[in-house]
């Protein structure tokens, strides 16, 4: 069995100084240099998760590259002694295409071990010795032939498996939306592939019969981060979109309206462990395509009283739509995901995306954010009592 690389350092100490809490382009070049002196796989890694923070993309795929030429399987900072083994399985690639757990755990409660999979060849070499294995990786054009080898890989793996492969399948945009078009007390507007020459016959005016008519969202298929998404009034503004966007084809959705009384937009992120639910962040602005670091939360107190707020009154807000979010976690099936959503002014949650690739933390540093640290607690202890509960169904 390959023995997992020391050394690796995961996203959690990057975030944080991306965060206000560290000089993150300093580490960047202290990683530059141990990699060069070093040449070690952990150092290759280290450096190209910090230039991917600093957004250096294509020079952070090289580096990473570099380390997994050098080894695939890396141990995370955490627990060591007896604490129950937990292998993640992961795609190269962006931050984005994985779940960051070391983000949520912070080194508590489990050992953490990364694999980074081969796409041309799954599984196809040893993992090192493990308790439990999670998938981390989201639904992308990559990843869905990956998760296909790895559904057969798996079936009868001998050890408890989290987040299945068909699971994560079910999350694309599309076949989420048709997952959850009938249950109660949720909206997602459906969501399909367009190809590019309808959309560019509906911009010169020529709208096709069955497009949806504006306002409604264009994004390209792999697009995460808001990266692409446009809201569409009129033809006009789909032809200045398409003339930004080389992409041939595109994911369309109505467009929903979730402003509040005072004419502002809430997005929520809460986490699903095993069927419960718990808050991730609010976040709170004044334009429709809300993102937390984008919102305003590290400059406005009183954006951050009202995510405060919403921490404390989650119980009541979890309690309010259990039954949507009971059948949400259902149809799912993942042990672990988050979902981005809203509240609409007829009571409803309305369904932005469900990832289980998406990152849950609370590492902003400074004691204005105190309550995000109490806050998201007690997900980082339902995560693992999960896993431990999960094995111990096996044992």
């Amino acid at each position: 069995m390959p023995e997992p690389q020391s050394g690796y350092l995961g996203l959690a100490p990057f975030l944080r100084a991306s965060l206000g809490d560290g000089d993150l382009a300093a580490l960047a070049r202290q990683w530059l240099d141990r990699a060069g002196r070093e040449d070690t796989a952990a150092a290759w890694m280290n450096l190209a998760t910090a230039l991917l923070c600093l957004g250096q993309t294509p020079t952070a795929l090289a580096a990473q590259r570099e380390a997994l030429a050098r080894a695939r399987t890396y141990a995370l900072p955490g627990p060591g002694g007896s604490a129950p083994r937990l292998l993640l399985l992961a795609m190269p690639g962006l931050l984005s295409a994985n779940t960051p757990l070391d983000c949520l755990l912070e080194g508590q409660g489990l050992q953490l071990l990364v694999h980074f999979v081969d796409p041309a060849a799954p599984l196809a070499e040893a993992l090192p010795e493990h308790d439990a294995l999670m998938l981390t990786m989201g639904v992308s054009e990559a990843a869905l032939p990956v998760l296909a080898v790895l559904q057969e890989r798996l079936a009868a793996w001998p050890r408890p498996v989290l987040n299945p492969p068909a699971a994560i399948v079910r999350t694309e945009r599309a076949s989420l939306s048709q997952l959850l078009a009938d249950v109660p007390g949720v909206l997602m507007p459906p969501t399909r592939r367009v190809p590019r020459p309808l959309l560019e016959a509906a911009a010169v005016g020529a709208w096709p019969q069955g497009l949806e008519a504006p306002p409604f969202l264009l994004r390209p298929p792999d697009s995460q981060g808001g990266h692409g998404l446009a809201r569409i009034d009129t033809g006009e503004a789909l032809a200045a979109y398409l003339a930004a966007q080389p992409e041939g084809e595109f994911f369309l959705t109505r467009y929903v309206d979730y402003a509040g009384p005072d004419g502002r937009f809430r997005k929520i992120r809460v986490a699903l462990v095993g069927g419960r639910v718990f808050p991730v962040h609010l976040a709170v602005s004044e334009y429709w395509m809300v993102h937390y670091v984008n919102a305003g939360m590290y400059g406005d107190a009183a954006k951050r009283a009202q995510e405060a707020a919403f921490f404390r009154t989650f119980a009541a807000f979890a309690h309010r739509h259990a039954p949507a979010f009971s059948a949400l976690s259902e149809r799912l099936g993942l042990d672990y995901c988050c979902v981005d959503l809203a509240e609409t002014a007829d009571g409803r949650l309305l369904i932005f995306e469900a990832d289980p690739a998406m990152v849950a933390h609370a590492m902003e540093p400074g004691a204005e954010f105190a309550y995000r640290r109490e806050g998201i607690a007690p997900l980082r202890e339902a995560f693992i009592r999960w896993v431990r509960g999960r094995l111990e169904e096996r044992a």
